[in-house]
């Protein structure tokens, strides 16, 4: 199970799903009226906001619901690790499972800063951009690299 490196790369997927937890994925500062600059920061447990010098912190439920959806079913991929075709069917799933993360968390970036758009990110809101995209590619690395698994038995079956 831990020799393949596929596992190594579905628990590279939870790794970075627990980091994106903790760290700003989109932080935003605008300039109001007054010329004070309101900070919106948004990550999967909080969505901190500083506007007119007072901080408001909400707790993200439908977040973290997909989030620890996501993990649990990468966690019990990795688990299915003796039927490769079932474990290929379970990581195209899990491939909706992260379009749910990805999309949820910017229609509530969309919906609750004002004047979103990704050209105001700051520069370190951007790394936690990519890292939404480096999870797909792990997982669609993870999917070949079973597929390649599948095809080395195949062969091997065929020169019995």
């Amino acid at each position: 199970m831990i020799q393949r490196i596929q596992t190594i790369y579905l628990i590279a997927i939870i790794i970075l799903i627990a980091m994106m937890c903790n760290g700003s994925l989109i932080s935003i500062q605008n300039i109001n009226e007054n010329g004070t600059i309101d900070t919106y920061n948004l990550n999967v447990f909080y969505f901190n906001t500083l506007v007119n010098n007072v901080a408001n912190s909400q707790i993200q439920y439908g977040l973290i619901a997909i989030a620890g959806s996501v993990i649990a079913f990468t966690l019990f991929i990795i688990f299915s690790f003796k039927d490769r075709q079932k474990q290929k069917k379970l990581v195209k799933i899990n491939f909706l499972f992260m379009l749910m993360l990805i999309s949820a968390l910017f229609s509530k970036a969309v919906m609750d800063i004002p004047s979103f758009s990704f050209g105001k990110m700051l520069p370190y809101s951007t790394f936690g951009v990519m890292m939404l995209l480096f999870i797909v590619y792990l997982n669609w690395r993870t999917l070949m690299l079973i597929k390649r698994d599948e095809e080395i038995l195949k062969s091997a079956d065929r020169i019995r």
